[in-house]
């Protein structure tokens, strides 16, 4: 899927602070964190499915 670096970028700040979430013990947080990235994620990929080419 060819995504833009701004959203590549976006995901991987979003991780990077979902990890230092669980490094400081915080599995709550980390576990909603997570449940919306996989949302975001599977968002996108339904949306870039029904695009154009």
């Amino acid at each position: 899927m060819g995504r833009s670096r701004h959203l590549a970028l976006f995901f991987f700040v979003f991780y990077l602070v979902l990890l230092l979430v669980v490094v400081f013990g915080q599995n709550m947080l980390a576990m909603y964190m997570m449940a919306i990235g996989m949302l975001l994620d599977a968002g996108l990929a339904l949306a870039a499915s029904y695009k154009r080419k």
